[in-house]
């Protein structure tokens, strides 16, 4: 247990830094299996962090983790500056993150495979892995069609509530594929989707019917599953995505247009076990659930339409948030119970205090009695909360589940 003696705490980790460097490289890269464990040992002291690589040497990957909750901004006292910081729910702690120090200007507009998207006032794009630091700089936004105003009032209006983009996600882990696509999808009066990949010089603009997805998801190759709020469903098949890298407009037939589902609240969508599950949520109060309706989707039937068919949690932990959504074996994670469902809320404490403090709440639903077919599910339901700071000009602010990736993005 951890001395609170500083000078006991500083003698201790000073017989630690003796331990040698072959030791220390081979348990940290072949035993320890939670990526939280990993950074805390590179945070031991400074000869331990310059053995350890800030990435977990290949080939030996980590068990899939349980994310991180990314609250915004932290403090620890009032009169401090306001950091990045993650929350781990397996710790029940909150970690600093050195590699977001410059993100307090940014806006995080997305999270995906333990990669954030950062917009930054200047209209520059760029994804990173917030644990190793590693940072893939995307084409500028500014001066792409539709997105920007020549009127300094609109532009700056346009980062502040960063309407214009509504969702950010990737195809793939840019840490295991070099051929990742991005996609952006614009919440302008036109719909418009943005696409880019490795190699691409500006962004590939696509002028598509209107519809705003609420969910959508990568589900085989370059091809999205896309369910707006009312039901609407689309296909956006990206398989011509990166031939170009132009910023002409195009589309051709990109996008399609299927059957609509029925939508009995909140649609999330999850890939779980290598499938797609739809998870609608009826919320009767804030935190208070109704209920949850699981199916999953067979895309067999395609171009006609995208098949409901039964399906359950399968004993998994599942993290839910809008494109934001993942699932973990229980068995990788000792001690959490499997068949839960997390989902998180926002308390906003006032908008007239000048921090724009809130406080976020994790709901864990563990789910009891579930019936395959009409979905009857009894709950047990358990709260924690944590406190956090946004910014005046995030009037909506959004926590982001992020799966802590160790791993190094693979070169070009």
């Amino acid at each position: 247990m951890e001395t609170r003696d500083p000078k006991r705490r500083r003698a201790t980790y000073n017989s630690w830094s003796h331990f040698t460097t072959d030791i220390l490289i081979d348990v940290a890269s072949k035993h320890v299996t939670s990526a939280a464990t990993y950074a805390t040992l590179r945070g031991v002291c400074r000869s331990w962090r310059a053995a350890l690589p800030a990435t977990v040497p290949g080939p030996h990957r980590l068990p899939p983790q349980f994310p991180f909750l990314l609250p915004f901004f932290s403090r620890c006292r009032a009169d401090d500056p306001a950091y990045p910081a993650f929350f781990s729910l397996t710790t029940n702690r909150t970690f600093a993150l050195r590699h977001l120090a410059d993100a307090h200007e940014s806006v995080c507009i997305g999270s995906c495979y333990g990669w954030l998207f950062l917009l930054f006032p200047d209209f520059n794009l760029v994804l990173r892995n917030p644990v190793t630091g590693d940072t893939i700089r995307l084409p500028p936004l500014d001066g792409t069609i539709g997105l920007t105003s020549p009127d300094p009032f609109m532009r700056n209006l346009l980062f502040e509530h960063h309407f214009f983009i509504r969702r950010a996600i990737l195809s793939s882990d840019p840490s295991a594929d070099r051929d990742f696509l991005v996609a952006l999808f614009v919440d302008t009066a036109t719909s418009r989707c943005l696409t880019w990949g490795s190699g691409d010089r500006l962004w590939t603009i696509r002028d598509h019917p209107k519809f705003i997805p609420q969910e959508i998801i990568f589900y085989r190759d370059r091809r999205c599953f896309a369910i707006g709020p009312n039901g609407d469903c689309a296909i956006f098949e990206f398989a011509s995505a990166t031939d170009g890298g132009s910023s002409s407009g195009g589309g051709g037939s990109f996008f399609t247009r299927v059957r609509k589902l029925p939508v009995l609240g909140t649609p999330f969508l999850v890939k779980s076990a290598g499938n797609v599950l739809l998870v609608m949520v009826n919320f009767i109060t804030p935190g208070k659930v109704g209920r949850f309706t699981f199916c999953g989707l067979d895309f067999s039937t395609l171009p006609d339409k995208v098949t409901v068919v039964p399906a359950d949690i399968g004993g998994r932990i599942w993290f839910l948030g809008q494109c934001n959504s993942m699932s973990v074996a229980s068995t990788h994670v000792p001690g959490f119970e499997g068949t839960s469902v997390y989902l998180t809320e926002i308390y906003q404490h006032t908008s007239e205090d000048p921090r724009n403090n809130y406080t976020a709440n994790i709901w864990q639903f563990q789910l009891k009695n579930v019936i395959v077919g009409r979905r009857r599910i009894e709950l047990e339901c358990r709260v924690r909360s944590i406190e956090g700071e946004c910014r005046v000009y995030t009037p909506w602010p959004t926590l982001w589940w992020v799966p802590p990736n160790l791993h190094k993005k693979l070169g070009e």
